[in-house]
């Protein structure tokens, strides 16, 4: 997977829910996902964005991210998620972007070296929901990986 156009029908066929969440790839590289999705497939009462479909956003970003590393490191491997935790700040009340970026550091070695040594390795990846400059969600999920 190298363009966004990829990235989207991946997740579209492999991922069902981000089909009918109306999300779409915006930004796809090793260092940087960024996935959208319109307000109005993910509203709720309150027609704000619905805390499920912000959730739901910010973890397949996480794992995006974690899926094209792989494939750029020509690592095949299973991916889960074994825990998140979100913190809603502010309600979102238009089309959202969640993005995540790889962690600094040398989180991304150790884990790499992890995975090929003991063939799984858990990273924790953090996402970000970002509406008029200011932070409305924030997200961290730790996933793991394993060789297929």
């Amino acid at each position: 997977m190298t363009s966004t156009t990829e990235v989207e029908a991946y997740l579209h066929k492999h991922i069902p829910i981000s089909a009918p969440m109306g999300v779409t790839a915006i930004v796809a590289t090793p260092a940087r996902v960024v996935l959208r999705a319109p307000l109005e497939a993910n509203i709720n009462h309150k027609s704000t964005a619905f805390g499920g479909s912000l959730q739901a956003l910010a973890t397949l970003s996480c794992w995006t991210l974690l899926h094209i590393n792989l494939r750029h490191e020509a690592r095949a491997g299973e991916i889960v998620i074994s825990s998140s935790n979100i913190n809603y700040i502010r309600p979102v009340t238009q089309d959202f972007e969640a993005e995540a970026t790889l962690p600094e550091g040398n989180r991304w070695p150790l884990f790499l070296k992890t995975f090929e040594r003991h063939g799984k390795a858990r990273i924790q990846l953090t996402a970000s929901i970002v509406e008029d400059d200011e932070l409305a969600i924030d997200y961290t999920g730790s996933f793991a990986a394993l060789k297929s």
